[in-house]
């Protein structure tokens, strides 16, 4: 990977993991959902993300909202990882060093994630069939995510590692329309 400064961050806080966790996949797997949380928090709050970026604010009054907002929340590790961003003014970076960590967590233990777009809920059954198709496909694990288009009217489009298989009727219907209009003069 290049030497941006995401994957530098990234990479560091995967290798302090590693020594800690070695290939034990629960440990990293516990720290991504904490990533996430954190992700998901700083998007949701703005007024948050604007006072971790604001150069006007002193480091020690960031850590201690950041002290405030997570700590005891998340494990040391995240919470440390927070601080080391908000005193080199990195937090600006956060969403994208998110995105890397994780992109490097799929990596290592061998994890694909599958988007699932289908214009109702799928069964367990449907799941099942599906997480077995795409690791047979992608010789991996599958990590699912499920959305609801009810625009599909129905099958499913199921996006991978920047591939797409669309099986759904409103593709089909499109497919059949642009063929009819082709093959009339």
């Amino acid at each position: 990977m290049k030497s941006s400064i995401e994957n530098i961050y990234s990479s560091a806080f995967f290798e302090v993991l590693e020594e800690e966790h070695g290939n034990r996949q629960p440990g990293f797997e516990a720290v991504l959902s904490e990533l996430c949380a954190v992700n998901d928090a700083l998007s949701g709050a703005p007024e948050l993300a604007k006072f971790c970026l604001a150069p006007g604010i002193k480091t020690e009054e960031k850590l201690e909202v950041l002290k405030n907002v997570f700590g005891g929340k998340t494990s040391p590790y995240v919470y440390n990882f927070l601080c080391i961003l908000a005193e080199k003014r990195r937090m600006g970076y956060f969403g994208r060093i998110y995105r890397s960590f994780r992109a490097r967590y799929y990596d290592k233990f061998k994890i694909t994630p599958v988007t699932v777009t289908s214009a109702f809920a799928l069964s367990a059954g449907q799941k099942e069939k599906l997480i077995s198709k795409m690791e047979t496909i992608t010789g991996s694990k599958i990590e699912l995510h499920e959305k609801t288009d009810k625009e599909l009217i129905g099958g499913a489009v199921v996006d991978y590692g920047g591939s797409r298989i669309d099986g759904s009727v409103r593709h089909r219907l499109e497919s059949l329309k642009k063929e009819i209009a082709e093959t009339v003069l």
